[in-house]
């Protein structure tokens, strides 16, 4: 598995993401926020350059989040975004620099499960022991936020989206070693777990999906 390392992009992280998707990025990510009632403790992986950290502490009554960034440029600005704008939350959070190994037994169980943008970033192999590594640290009444890229099934939207993901995974796979080539089958991760879809949308001609998933009550 590789690193897929986002330092070197990390200054223009954003920017660059608003000129391809325009503001459908950010819309999607924050879309499914108010529905996340009685969440308490939040893991997010892969949370980039910390604003959503920022909406999830606004938007939620989230008590203690766990923030874990394999690119330690990418920590160190979402850890100045919380600080300039809002130093009191500061003790909500932990700044984990590392990958989902860096987790610590006295961290679990979470409430929610926060992936956006990040199992895009392995192949079909990697995502889906990624997904099954990640369900071991939801408690028994956790939801997992996926927010992610997506082929669409068909039509003018999926051509679009093949010459699209082509070009955006090939520059990263450049500049960032990441190892995906395009939206792997997060499928194969999550539907041996059986999760019950509670919010289900689509964004910028169903080239992104948000679900929130929850385990079903039997």
């Amino acid at each position: 598995m590789k690193q897929n390392n986002f330092d070197l992009v990390a200054p223009i992280y954003d920017g660059l993401a608003t000129l391809v998707f325009g503001g459908a990025i950010r819309r999607s990510q924050i879309a499914c926020l108010g529905q996340l009632d009685g969440v308490e403790s939040a893991l997010v992986i892969g949370g980039g350059t910390g604003w959503i950290l920022r909406e999830l502490l606004a938007r939620t009554s989230v008590k203690r989040v766990v923030y874990v960034e394999l690119s330690a440029s990418m920590l160190e600005k979402s850890r100045k975004l919380i600080e300039s704008s809002h130093p009191e939350w500061l003790s909500r959070v932990t700044f984990r620099h590392g990958t989902e190994q860096s987790i610590e037994q006295s961290d679990l169980p979470f409430d929610l499960i926060v992936t956006n943008f990040f199992l895009a970033c392995f192949n079909d192999a990697n995502c889906t022991q990624m997904i099954q590594r990640l369900h071991r640290y939801m408690g028994p009444n956790g939801r997992w936020l996926f927010v992610d890229f997506q082929l669409p099934l068909f039509g003018p939207s999926r051509l679009a989206a093949k010459a699209l993901f082509k070009v955006m995974f090939t520059f990263f796979n450049l500049a960032s070693d990441l190892e995906s080539k395009g939206p792997p089958n997060y499928s194969l991760g999550f539907d041996p777990l059986r999760l019950r879809t509670l919010h289900d949308r689509r964004f910028y001609a169903d080239m992104i999906r948000v679900k929130v998933l929850e385990h079903r009550i039997h």
